[in-house]
């Protein structure tokens, strides 16, 4: 993937606006702080939380991507592996449990880089964030 484009931005859970800050303070392997994101970018200053409420409409994403991975996986399942459909919907089920954060912080991205496009002049940014943020 290349820096610059939407398809960067998400799927490495990056700053919308200068693709080099991280929308999230730990890692997708670290469960303690899986559903908290940063304010504002460290690298340019984009703030995450545009207004309140913002990420409601990521909540629609969310439901988007699971329900998607959830037919999917039920298809696939259950056609290929000769279970039965209560045996199908719990393994389903339980693979979604496990990737419910990942998806959480995919629908997320995704709604924020609806909003907020990319800048390469965003890096010329970052020195007037870091005077405002040392001024303080």
């Amino acid at each position: 993937m290349k820096k610059g484009t939407k398809l960067y931005s998400i799927s490495q859970f990056k700053c919308p606006k200068c693709h080099n800050g991280d929308l999230y303070p730990t890692r997708l392997s670290s469960l303690q702080k899986i559903f908290s994101m940063n304010k504002r970018c460290d690298h340019c200053g984009q703030d995450f939380e545009i207004e309140p409420g913002f990420y409601w409409g990521s909540m629609y994403i969310a439901y988007g991507l699971s329900s998607g991975f959830m037919l999917v996986g039920f298809a696939l399942i259950f056609f290929f592996f000769d279970t039965t459909i209560i045996q199908t919907f719990f393994i389903v089920g339980g693979i979604l449990a496990i990737f419910y954060g990942l998806i959480f912080r995919l629908a997320r991205a995704i709604w924020i880089n609806i909003y907020v496009h990319y800048d390469p002049k965003a890096d010329r940014q970052k020195e007037i964030y870091k005077a405002e943020k040392e001024s303080k």
